[in-house]
């Protein structure tokens, strides 16, 4: 106890005495001296406080007793720099922060930030954090080779990504350990050099050197211990270029004398199965390219990857789809590169046509067929009307009259007849027909296809008709030999279409579109007598977009009368020695044509269920109208492939 207030003493006669020895030294420069012999930490840091005008935070650990031997006199800088070497010597520290400067214990300093902008100059003992960046050498390979200089209560780390130091300690002996990484990190014997090969093929070589030496180049390129050691291929000019110090280099030039052989089959061959693209096209592609290749080597007169004896020989092998490629090891480099730009998959294109076709059909006839005849003589005369363009004709007439039959009724109308024969033999008959026909149609067809980007396709829907192409009955000396000669031709309904897709997403469209069908038996025809639709046109479309290609509006009128002259101009009368026909026929036919992009997997089969779903809601359809029961789940498209009950029904 005696002790303890003696010392307390002393400190209290040193802080009263402490600014008349400041003054001492003029009022120019402000100097202290310190002299303190076991005095309590926390006077300590109330002196200093006092002398710096710092406020300071001191942690409740912060406990112990403090010696400080001061001959020379002090400003208020190296005041403070010797206050952080006398917490050091004890195990503490001081953290200056934007207000106070908090002094605690040495292990727990690294997790606080420091604000060092109240000092002109960082403190030489203060604790502090630096990132040291490292330009040449392996941070990592540094951290063993430094960790013995840092502080045991500071911090010493290697970032691999950033290839740099991470390090806490005491300003002094960062800015040390910061020398001695500038030292190591020299790149005094670090260079570029770059070798001309003359036999060997530049990317063979470098997959050797990485074999060869592993330890220096490594296999992965991302491995950071050999960031410092490169081999670079420069497949343009065949060299490599090499990139690091003097020794690295002195061995990978040995190795490339040795390796810079010529080849002992003057070649290599290589089977490249193809995934996407054909064999036979993307030969005829090889020779064109790779012949040109060979031709400008040849002109050059060497000193490039392609020497003037530089062949090049690509075989197509279309049961396998794939490529037999031989050549000098720059030539089957580009071979290799141009096929794969090449073997990508396609687009498709999914194209939907819709031919619609309205017509409707109107007609009426009036008419009234008269005949008499006279059997007694020895010729038949006769006398009548005859009108061609309504119902039976007068030969019919006159046909029923001397045989006595019956006239069967025009289809379509109405038929009234009237007829008789005396005892002289002389006949007669009338015939009133009234006929009126109307039809109307709606045809509507919707092919669609699915081809290759660019690549065409055709669609056919009908019958196979036979046409008459050739006949004789008698041959020219008389003999019979007949033979009858028919050629068969497709009818219906042909859909051929040739899709590009740009690069926008805009599909261009090469399309012929054909509609032929049979038409009514016709008089005086020889033959089948067909009608025929027809547009070829290209055309440009979004994808999705419904664009029409064409159509065609008719509308046919047609009036046909028939009268005896005189006769037929009597009103009322004059009905009776006339004929009237009209006819009034519409068609409207339009094209319509969608195309649908599908790039991969996913849209292809997208597309088959929806028509897969447009075939099962017309089988139910169908199915509810004939009451036969339905099955409530509806099935996948899979169900087609299966066997036994599980197909659809």
């Amino acid at each position: 106890m005696y002790n303890h207030k003696i010392n307390l003493l002393r400190a209290i006669v040193l802080l009263v005495l402490l600014p008349f020895m400041s003054m001492a030294h003029g009022q120019e420069a402000e100097t202290w001296r310190l002299n303190l012999k076991d005095a309590d930490i926390r006077a300590f840091v109330t002196q200093v406080a006092d002398i710096t005008g710092y406020s300071f935070v001191v942690d409740p650990r912060v406990k112990g007793k403090v010696t400080v031997l001061s001959s020379a006199p002090m400003n208020k800088d190296e005041i403070y720099d010797l206050f952080l070497a006398v917490l050091n010597v004890h195990g503490f520290t001081a953290i200056p922060g934007e207000e106070v400067i908090k002094v605690v214990q040495q292990v727990d300093a690294k997790q606080s930030a420091e604000i060092l902008e109240r000092f002109p100059e960082t403190p030489s003992e203060q604790l502090i954090t630096r990132v040291i960046q490292i330009d040449n050498a392996n941070a990592l390979e540094l951290v063993p080779i430094l960790r013995p200089l840092v502080a045991k209560y500071g911090h010493l780390a290697g970032v691999a990504a950033a290839n740099a130091l991470i390090i806490s300690d005491h300003s002094s002996n960062i800015q040390r350990i910061e020398q001695i990484v500038r030292e190591l990190d020299s790149p005094s014997k670090y260079e570029v050099e770059v070798i001309q090969l003359q036999e060997a093929w530049v990317g063979d070589m470098v997959t050797l050197l990485q074999e060869l030496a592993p330890d220096e180049l490594g296999r992965a390129g991302g491995d950071n211990a050999a960031r410092k050691y490169s081999v670079t291929a420069d497949e343009r000019s065949n060299r490599l270029i090499l990139r690091g110090d003097e020794t690295f280099r002195d061995k990978m030039r040995g190795l490339i004398r040795q390796l810079d052989q010529p080849s002992a089959t003057g070649g290599t061959t290589k089977v490249l199965r193809l995934k996407h693209a054909d064999a036979k096209n993307l030969t005829e592609i090889l020779k064109g390219v790779m012949g040109e290749l060979v031709k400008e080597g040849a002109g050059s007169g060497g000193g490039g990857a392609a020497k003037p004896q530089s062949s090049f020989a690509v075989f197509a092998d279309e049961g396998l789809n794939a490529l037999v490629v031989r050549g000098e090891p720059s030539l089957m480099q580009e071979a290799e590169q141009i096929v794969a730009a090449l073997d990508v998959r396609r687009a498709q294109v999914m194209i939907e046509a819709a031919i619609v076709e309205i017509s409707d059909e109107l007609g009426e006839d009036l008419g009234v067929q008269v005949a008499v005849g006279d059997e007694s003589g020895e010729s038949t005369p006769v006398a009548g009307t005859n009108f061609g363009n309504v119902g039976r004709s007068l030969g019919e007439v006159l046909s029923a009259i001397l045989t006595g039959s019956a006239i069967t009724p025009a289809t379509g109308g109405i038929t009234v007849g009237a007829g008789q024969r005396n005892e002289d033999g002389v006949s007669w008959g009338i015939l009133l027909q009234a006929l009126s026909t109307s039809a109307a149609a709606n045809l509507l067809s919707t092919p669609s296809i699915i081809t290759l980007d660019n690549q065409e396709s055709e669609i056919i829907v009908g019958q196979n008709v036979p046409f008459r192409t050739g006949q004789s009955t008698v041959t020219g000396d008389g003999t019979t030999n007949p033979f009858t000669t028919i050629e068969r031709r497709d009818i219906g309904l042909t859909l051929k279409v040739t899709p590009t897709i740009s690069a926008d997403g805009l599909v261009r469209l090469v399309v012929e579109q054909t509609t032929e069908s049979v038409a009514d038996s016709i008089e005086n025809a020889s033959d089948i007598v067909t009608n025929k639709r027809e547009i070829k046109t290209t055309v440009l479309a979004d994808d999705g977009e419904t664009i029409v290609l064409g159509g065609l509006t008719r509308d046919d009128y047609q009036v046909n009368k028939s009268k005896v002259p005189l006769l037929g101009d009597i009103p009322f009368v004059g009905r009776l020695f006339s004929s009237e026909s009209e006819r009034r026929v519409k068609r409207n036919l339009l094209v319509f044509l969608r195309p649908k992009i599908m790039l991969g997997k996913e849209e292809a089969v997208a597309a088959t269920s929806d028509k897969f779903n447009q075939l099962w809601d017309v089988n139910l359809n169908i199915r509810e109208k004939l009451g036969i029961p339905t099955e409530e789940q509806r099935p996948t498209v899979d169900a087609l492939f299966e066997d036994g009950s599980s197909r659809v029904q």
